[in-house]
């Protein structure tokens, strides 16, 4: 299972850190106070499912991820959440709720074979 952390931007695979990113823009960024608001929040608490095939985009970039929300997942009415790269002209800039990681560590994402992913506040002994 992977586990993404909205408060500090860390993926785990099974408990083990496997990349660091973000999700938000502004003061959204990582904030898990802000999961509810369109365009600035990151991605919302609960389980997502990771879909593929990687995409390329000319919006996104390479490796691109679509990720959609279990039924029981509080989506705010927000919708069309990826994990893709950052932006090239500005760093830090590129999510208005996507989860932005490297290519190399989309790339293990989907090798991993592994298609659900859980969004937590905080992580927690458990997460770990």
């Amino acid at each position: 299972m992977w586990t993404y952390v909205q408060k500090s931007g860390a993926l785990l695979h099974d408990g083990e850190l496997v990349g660091s990113g973000y999700s938000g823009f502004g003061e959204g960024k990582n904030n898990p106070a802000m999961q509810a608001v369109h365009d600035v929040g990151p991605i919302p608490r609960g389980r997502w499912k990771i879909v593929g095939p990687p995409a390329d985009t000319r919006t996104h970039g390479p490796c691109v991820l679509r990720l959609l929300p279990y039924p029981d997942t509080n989506t705010f009415g927000r919708c069309g959440f990826l994990m893709h790269g950052d932006s090239v002209e500005s760093p830090g800039c590129a999510s208005h709720g996507c989860i932005i990681m490297p290519r190399t560590v989309r790339e293990q994402v989907w090798a991993s074979g592994d298609r659900e992913m859980d969004v937590v506040a905080e992580l927690t002994p458990q997460d770990a």
